[in-house]
């Protein structure tokens, strides 16, 4: 028995462990891939809310500035101290309130379904106007 060769072979890793590895190195590489895609569709879908709330918003801001010129316009057009009638005759949804100071005029322009920004003028007895708000207001819902 001792001339009998040992014929034990080593045991190696062989091609089972780099099959392995190979399906787990592909599998992780998909989860990521599927996960930055995901990522990056929820990113597009933000995007475009955010463009829809900004582009919105500029024009209620737009509209808010013709009336402010409107207003300046018809001021200086006219010799009258009745600036009430000239505030109101530029809308229909204006607001007036009169206190120690001159008149203060309030109007809300729609943003969105959710959203309004609101303007307030004091126009002075002498007819200068002063910007007071210019702000945007969340609009309750309704139960």
């Amino acid at each position: 028995m001792d001339n009998v060769r040992d014929t034990r072979y080593p045991v190696g890793i062989g091609a089972g462990i780099t099959s392995l590895v190979t399906i787990f190195m592909v599998l992780l590489l998909t989860t990521f891939s599927v996960l930055s895609l995901v990522s990056a569709r929820y990113d597009w879908k933000l995007t475009e809310q955010t463009f829809t709330a900004t582009a919105d918003y500029y024009t209620a801001d737009y509209a808010a500035c013709e009336w402010l010129s409107e207003i300046e316009a018809a001021f200086e057009k006219t010799d009258s101290d009745d600036w009430t009638s000239l505030v109101v005759e530029t809308s229909d949804d204006v607001f007036l309130v009169e206190d120690e100071s001159g008149w203060q005029a309030c109007r809300s322009f729609s943003i969105d379904q959710r959203r309004e920004l609101l303007v307030g003028l004091k126009i002075r007895a002498d007819g200068q106007i002063e910007i007071t708000r210019w702000v945007i207001q969340t609009i309750p819902l309704a139960r």
